[in-house]
């Protein structure tokens, strides 16, 4: 049975990805700073397939220890890095905390969990997906500090294609557009509407809508694809 490790599996996209994975017959490994509800839930439909680990990824030292409770050095044959925090606000207004949490949570922490799967994936192949965001290739204002931490994804994945590839192990990443979550849920409906009318496709997407792409990017059916971003935004930036 094929493992997965994926990070943020407490709510929206991560909780999706579980699922998805999880339907498709894989054992899958998650983590988030705290089990919700509806993890709780999904472990009950799937007690022999489904683990959580409760680490905070803006902590270097639980970094670390989430890299060994989950024997990542022992092999998965998929690592989605997912997890993420935004940090809306004008660079100026950012205290340097704010910055420095934004880059260890969504670049440091991806880097160093990354690393720990590479070396388990050494001699059997594997595929890496990276959560990045087209705020990696679109500026947003108030989103410099994210964009930056997403921007940088972009750029580990494809250097990890082409260091691994010759090991079978295949590097990409997903560039999300705004999606229906509760981080967007938060926004006030003028800016909802806003981003709506910015997208061809008149509305904003769902976990599920991106869930399609890493459910391929892990499969044999993207075997030949490596070191390249698919963007699932309804067309916000074409």
């Amino acid at each position: 049975m094929k493992r997965a490790f994926i990070t943020g599996g407490s709510r929206g996209l991560g909780l999706a990805l579980c699922q998805g994975l999880l339907e498709d017959g894989w054992r899958v490994l998650t983590s988030a700073r705290a089990v919700t509800p509806e993890l709780t839930a999904l472990q009950r439909r799937h007690l022999d397939r489904l683990q959580f680990f409760a680490a905070d990824l803006a902590h270097p030292e639980e970094v670390a220890r989430l890299i060994e409770e989950t024997r990542l050095v022992d092999g998965v044959d998929a690592f989605v890095s997912n997890a993420g925090i935004g940090t809306d606000g004008l660079l100026t207004l950012l205290s340097p905390d704010a910055i420095a949490q934004c880059i260890q949570v969504n670049l440091t922490a991806s880097i160093l969990l990354a690393r720990g799967a590479v070396k388990g994936m050494l001699d059997r192949g594997g595929s890496l997906v990276f959560v990045s965001s087209i705020s990696a290739r679109t500026g947003f204002s108030g989103l410099s500090v994210y964009g930056a931490t997403k921007a940088g994804l972009v750029g580990f994945s494809r250097g990890l294609a082409r260091e691994y590839g010759s090991r079978g192990i295949r590097s990409n990443c997903v560039l999300p557009g705004f999606l229906a979550t509760d981080m967007t849920a938060s926004l006030e409906e003028s800016r909802q509407a806003q981003l709506r009318r910015r997208t061809p496709l008149g509305k904003l997407g769902t976990p599920d809508d991106v869930l399609g792409t890493v459910r391929f990017l892990v499969s044999d059916a993207a075997r030949h694809i490596t070191g390249t971003e698919i963007t699932v935004d309804g067309g916000m930036t074409a």
